[in-house]
C-alpha cells in the first residue's frame, strides 16, 4: 500500500475561497508527474496542469515546488485553480449543482493515470440560508449565517453588500461566503431589476439607507456597527453611504472611485450618478478624447478591447479644483476601519490614484481608525474572491447588437491571483475589527 501512487489533498471538503495543499506520495523517485485539475464553474468546464518531478523518496508537493510546466509558473497548490484554463462547456443544466467547483485531480507518469483525487470545494457552509426580501422599499437577498453561529446574544455582525455597474444582485458567491463566517449579508440591488432605475444614474442614497435600517431592525442582526463591502461603482456608493449612515461604521472598496463620477452614460452626460433629498450630488462628468467615438467602433469591428480609463482621467484632469473638491467623498467621515483594494494596472478607472487621494485625505484629518490602500502590482479592475480562473478576467464582455464590446480590465492572471488572495484575507480582517471588536 506505500508504495501506491496516491494524491492527498488538505482539506478535502473546503469553502472555495479557502487553500487546499496537494502533495503526492507513492511515486516512482526521480521521475516527472503531470497533475491536471478539472472544475465545472460558472457553466463551464475549466483545466489546470502542472509537471513536477518527485524526489527520491517518491514525492512531491506542490505548494513547494516550482512546476516544469503548466499553466501556471510558481509554486503554488492552488495555481491548479486560478491559472486554470477554458476548456469547454458544462454539460447541461448550467445551473449550480452540488459538484459545481469541485476539483478532480488527476496524475500521469508517461501517459499511464496512475492517482486521481476530489477535492469538494463547497460555496457556503452547511446551514447558510438564502431568501429573497419582499419588501416594498427595496429589491434585496438576505443571506441568514447557519443556526447557533449567532455571537451576541443570538445576533450576527450585519453587511451591507452592493455590486457594481452591471446592475441587479451582487455577488451570490460573496454573499454566501460571508455568510459562511457568521455575517449576516444583506445583497442589495440598487439598479438594474424591477422597481429599480434601470440605468445607473440619479440613484437615491436614501434608498440605500433606508435598506440600512430595515436590516439593522431585524431579530437576528446587531444593529449596530455595521459593514459595507462594494466592488467598483458600488464601492464608490460604499462610501457615501459609510460617510452619512451611522450605523455603518466599516467599509470596505474594491476598484473604487473616492469621487462621485457621473451616471454609467459613455457618450454623453446623464448627470450625476447619485442623489440626495431629490438633488443631484455634485460630480465629475467624463471626458471623451478626440476620436475616441471613432476609436471605439473599430476596436469593436475587430473585436479588441476598450478602456474607459482616459475618460475618467481626462474628466478628473479637466474638472476644476473646486468641482472635484465638491464631488469627492468625505471618507473621513466614515467612524471606522477602512479598506480600499486596488490594481496598479485598471483600465476602467483610476481607482488607485483616487484611493491614494482618500488615504491622504484620512492622514490629513489624523482619521483615528485603522485605514489601508491594499494595492495589488499585476491587478487590474476585476479583483474578487479567491481561488477562481482568473485567466478571462483581462477583458468583460458587454452584450450589444451584432457582437459584444470587449472592455479592457486590466491585469494578468498571476496579479489578479494574488489580489484576490490577499484582499479577501484583509476584507476579513477588516470586517473582524469593526464588527468584532471584542
Amino acid at each position: 500500500m506505500g508504495d501506491t501512487p496516491r494524491i492527498a489533498v488538505d482539506p478535502v471538503r473546503p469553502l472555495v475561497d479557502e487553500r487546499f495543499a496537494v502533495r503526492l506520495a507513492g511515486f516512482p523517485p526521480k521521475r516527472c508527474v503531470t497533475v491536471r485539475a478539472r472544475m465545472p464553474l460558472d457553466g463551464a468546464l475549466w483545466e489546470g496542469r502542472a509537471t513536477v518531478r518527485t524526489d527520491a523518496a517518491g514525492t512531491a508537493d506542490l505548494d513547494a515546488q516550482r512546476p516544469l510546466t503548466g499553466t501556471y509558473g510558481q509554486a503554488d497548490a492552488m495555481g491548479l485553480v486560478w491559472s486554470a484554463e477554458r476548456v469547454g462547456a458544462r454539460p447541461a443544466p448550467r445551473e449550480r449543482t452540488r459538484t459545481d467547483g469541485n476539483v478532480s485531480l488527476t496524475a500521469t507518469v508517461g501517459d499511464r493515470r496512475v492517482a486521481s483525487a476530489t477535492v469538494e470545494r463547497r460555496f457556503q457552509r452547511e446551514g447558510v440560508t438564502v431568501e429573497r426580501v419582499e419588501h416594498p422599499d427595496h429589491v434585496a437577498r438576505l443571506y441568514d449565517p447557519p443556526a447557533g453561529s449567532a455571537d451576541d446574544g443570538g445576533r450576527h455582525p450585519g453587511v451591507l453588500l452592493l455590486g457594481g455597474s452591471s446592475g441587479g444582485f451582487p455577488s451570490r458567491r460573496v454573499a454566501s461566503l460571508l455568510a459562511s463566517r457568521g455575517y449576516a449579508v444583506l445583497a442589495l440591488a440598487y439598479f438594474g431589476r424591477s422597481d429599480l432605475p434601470s440605468e445607473l444614474v440619479e440613484v437615491p442614497l436614501e434608498y440605500v439607507e433606508r435598506a440600512v435600517e430595515w436590516f439593522a431592525g431585524r431579530e437576528r442582526v446587531r444593529p449596530e456597527p455595521l459593514g459595507v463591502v462594494g466592488w467598483s461603482r458600488g464601492g464608490e456608493l460604499a462610501l457615501h453611504v459609510a460617510s452619512r449612515c451611522d450605523r455603518l461604521r466599516t467599509a470596505v472598496g474594491y476598484a473604487p472611485s473616492t469621487v462621485t463620477f457621473q451616471g454609467n452614460e459613455l457618450l454623453r452626460d446623464p448627470g450625476s450618478a447619485w442623489t440626495v433629498d431629490g438633488e443631484s450630488l455634485p460630480f465629475v462628468p467624463l471626458a471623451r478624447p478626440p476620436g475616441f467615438r471613432g476609436r471605439a467602433v473599430a476596436r469593436w469591428l475587430r473585436g479588441r478591447p476598450l478602456s474607459l480609463r482616459p475618460l475618467f482621467e481626462r474628466g478628473l484632469n479637466r474638472a476644476s479644483e473646486a468641482r472635484v473638491r465638491a464631488a469627492t467623498i468625505p471618507v473621513e467621515e466614515i467612524g471606522g476601519p477602512i479598506l480600499l483594494v486596488t490594481g496598479d494596472d485598471d483600465r476602467v478607472w483610476p481607482a488607485e490614484r483616487l484611493a491614494t487621494r482618500a488615504m491622504a485625505r484620512l492622514d490629513e484629518s489624523e482619521y483615528p481608525h485603522s485605514y489601508e490602500h491594499l494595492r495589488v502590482p499585476g491587478a487590474g479592475h476585476d479583483i474578487k474572491v479567491p481561488y477562481h480562473p482568473t485567466t478571462e478576467r483581462a477583458t468583460r464582455p458587454v452584450p450589444i447588437p451584432g457582437r459584444p464590446l470587449a472592455l479592457d480590465m486590466g491585469g494578468t492572471p498571476a496579479g489578479y491571483a494574488r489580489a484576490d488572495a490577499a484582499a479577501w484575507e484583509r476584507t476579513l480582517a477588516t470586517l473582524d475589527r469593526g464588527l468584532r471588536p471584542d
